[in-house]
């Protein structure tokens, strides 16, 4: 058995699956430990030159994904007629693994696993990628849940790309490629396996995994691909209470959304999946050590760009249009941080609210929103201030309950961060108050 490819040193086999076989390996040339995923093309029914151009075309493309849910891609080419992928070494288990060996999670921690997943997928969306494999055993949690439930740690995404690399030929569906294996179909959208592949389909299939991290099972499990396809497309999901009791109502009808046959009918992004998740994922004060830091007291970071107070001013003066223009050219600018381009992401958002796009506006403030979870830990300021404007734009598009909701906890939020001195501090009580006597129809 061969022990080395190139640099890697080969040294423990960490699992194997339909798509290949992942080994950790010492890379020499870096003094460091990585995964390897070897991928064989040999019998996927294409030619092996196109697959191998298929695979490092997606490869190039993932590797560009920066996320601290995402595992850095370091890597990738061929070797001896395998393809292989190099990444970080993610020290975690499992979500497959974490259910057969303990059952299904509290409802608490599931909708934890599943909003952090949500955010990943609505960076990855947002930068064109679409995963098409989502399944517990792509999903690593990097810490253990405390006894207490007090700390669930990080969700990592893997297999960015793979699917895409290894995708059937024109025409001819995923249930009867060759290698199709059950274990992708089972949470496989009905039409991505017919062939298109969209963001709705990593939705679909969140809502599989939600469904099985709740229940200890995924919604369908008939043994053939075609069979498990036809329950995907045409058979009522089992309902949830059925399986388990003590769901939530509303959580139980998000999954349910999720797995709506028609892509449309799904919410409308993986931000928004996200957004809905926080109302039974722990609160800031009940994650990590981390973010309860970030709770008591605001996260310092590097100052702002000095152009992003120019800006906000300029649309504060009610220049809407002029501004919109000048967050565009403050995004092209070389060497901006992370956090200023999403504050600029932001305050764009903002601008085409004012001019009348305000569904547009919504939908970029909830992606804005996953990435600075991540980025800044879900006490920080700014995010905050864009769950602020969510809520705003909420009310202005007449969702009046899922305003209320995400107001009613944000207000607890910002007593914990927001001082009495800051023009911010009952901001949200007072729009919950305005809230409240806006008669119901």
């Amino acid at each position: 058995m061969r022990r080395s490819l190139g640099p890697y040193e080969l040294t423990r086999e960490l699992g194997r699956g339909g798509m290949g076989v992942v080994w950790a390996a010492y890379d020499r040339a870096h003094d460091r430990e990585v995964a390897v995923k070897l991928l064989s093309p040999r019998g996927r029914g294409a030619e092996p030159g196109t697959l191998e151009r298929r695979f490092l075309r997606e490869a190039r493309l993932t590797s560009r994904l920066t996320h601290p849910g995402i595992p850095a891609v370091h890597d990738h080419g061929s070797h001896e007629g395998d393809l292989y992928l190099v990444m970080d070494l993610v020290h975690g288990r499992a979500l497959d693994a974490v259910l057969k060996a303990e059952g299904p999670l509290t409802v608490e921690h599931a909708a934890d696993v599943a909003r952090r997943t949500a955010e990943v997928l609505a960076y990855a969306h947002g930068q064109g990628v679409v995963h098409r494999d989502l399944k517990p055993s792509n999903l690593m949690t990097t810490s253990m849940t405390t006894q207490d439930g007090a700390t669930y740690g990080g969700i990592k995404v893997l297999d960015f790309g793979v699917a895409a690399a290894l995708e059937p030929e024109p025409g001819e569906t995923r249930f009867t490629a060759p290698n199709a294996t059950p274990g992708t179909v089972l949470y496989m959208a009905p039409e991505q396996a017919v062939g298109d592949t969209a963001p709705a389909g990593d939705l679909y299939s969140l809502g599989c995994v939600l469904y099985e991290l709740l229940t200890g099972a995924p919604p369908f499990t008939a043994g053939s691909p075609f069979m498990l396809y036809h329950q995907h497309a045409h058979e009522p999901v089992p309902p949830l209470a059925d399986r388990r009791s003590g769901v939530p109502a509303g959580l139980r009808q998000l999954v349910a959304d999720l797995l709506e046959k028609k892509p449309e009918n799904r919410p409308a992004s993986a931000a928004e999946a996200a957004e809905l998740l926080t109302a039974w994922a722990p609160t800031p004060a009940r994650e990590t050590t981390r973010t309860r830091a970030a709770d008591a007291e605001p996260v310092h970071h590097e100052p702002a760009h000095p152009r992003l107070a120019e800006i906000t001013a300029l649309y504060a003066s009610g220049s809407p249009a002029r501004a919109l223009e000048e967050y565009g050219d403050l995004m092209a600018t070389p060497g901006l941080t992370h956090a200023d381009h999403l504050a600029a992401r932001a305050g764009a958002a903002l601008c085409a609210a004012a001019l009348g796009r305000t569904r547009e506006a919504l939908d970029e403030l909830r992606s804005v929103l996953a990435e600075q979870r991540s980025l800044l830990g879900p006490g920080d300021p700014a995010v905050l201030d864009t769950r602020y404007e969510i809520a705003v734009l909420l009310v202005r598009t007449g969702e009046r309950h899922a305003a209320m909701e995400l107001t009613r906890r944000l207000a607890d939020d910002e007593g914990r961060v927001f001082t009495a001195g800051d023009a911010r501090s009952g901001r949200s009580e007072a729009l919950l108050g305005r809230l409240r006597r806006i008669p119901t129809l």
